[in-house]
């Protein structure tokens, strides 16, 4: 064990710049006026993908929505609100379907890199001075300081999927990106700290668990965020799920752990009446992980 914890800021050293980069979708951003015929066929694309999207809890339906709204950005290239739409789906494809099935790993890196992508392009879409930023080299945590708080759908999503993407990449690439995360999330923070649900909050609260000491970690950072981020939306659930899996598995809290847990399985799924699908994806995270409570304790 000391070895491995010696080892760790020799790791750090030679992994920082290396690593794998997510590839970009590659579209040219144009804001010419569309003609009635294009505004009407994007309405209506935009509007099929929406009542899909109702319906996101069938994996199949979900899948429909991300092809409409596809469609929808290619008829109008800076509807910089579809692309948030589409990040945020992809996690959703990501996160509660495809993480479940080993069989699907490539599919699910490969839909956490299109929801990176689908973000900056719609950060892109929203700002041509960040366009113009990127375009000349700058780096994204840099340009996104000229965004405002129409962005923070954008940047929360583009975070929460770099992040899966580069964790599941490997170390390297975890560290490659971790600073540009981090700062994004901030960004995130400053510009509607209650943005999902409490959710810059939640973010730091699982990076605080997760990062080892002397890349910054801290177990007592750590249970303030959660906190706070359970004071704005207690009934959040995915929250409890990362205090337990993140936090109480940090601390070998096995009590915390499975409170937690059972709190998730117990608690309706319409408490956020909104949010529904996601809610029933926390609850199968939560019988997964009570499943594996005697692995981690």
């Amino acid at each position: 064990m000391t070895i491995v914890r010696h080892a760790y800021p020799m790791v750090l050293l030679v992994a920082l710049g290396c690593g794998a980069t997510p590839k970009p979708l590659a579209r040219e951003i144009t804001r010419t006026p569309l003609t009635a015929e294009a505004q009407d066929k994007h309405a209506q694309l935009v509007a099929e993908g929406d009542a899909l999207w109702l319906e996101r809890g069938d994996e199949a339906k979900l899948r429909q929505a991300i092809a409409k709204w596809d469609e929808a950005v290619q008829v109008k290239p800076d509807a910089h609100a579809i692309y948030a739409k589409l990040t945020r789906a992809c996690y959703l494809l990501a996160d509660g379907f495809l993480s479940f099935d080993q069989d699907r790993s490539e599919e699910f890196m490969a839909t956490h890199e299109k929801g990176v992508a689908y973000a900056e392009q719609g950060m892109m879409a929203l700002s041509p001075e960040y366009e113009k930023k990127r375009r000349a080299g700058a780096k994204l945590e840099d340009a996104a300081k000229t965004l405002g708080k129409e962005a923070v759908p954008l940047l929360y999503w583009y975070d929460v999927n770099l992040g899966k993407w580069a964790k599941h990449q490997g170390i390297s690439t975890t560290l490659k990106y971790k600073e540009r995360i981090f700062k994004t999330m901030q960004r995130v923070q400053e510009l509607d700290p209650e943005y999902f649900f409490g959710a810059p909050d939640r973010y730091f609260g699982a990076y605080y668990a997760l990062a080892p000491s002397f890349a910054g970690g801290d177990l007592d950072k750590s249970r303030q965020y959660f906190d706070a981020s359970l004071s704005k939306a207690k009934n959040y659930l995915a929250t409890h799920v990362l205090v337990a899996d993140t936090y109480a598995t940090k601390v070998q809290d096995r009590d915390l752990y499975e409170r937690e847990l059972r709190l998730v399985l117990e608690t309706p799924a319409d408490s956020i009446p909104e949010l529904v699908p996601e809610q029933m994806i926390e609850k199968k995270k939560a019988e997964k992980l009570l499943k594996e409570i005697d692995e981690k304790f």
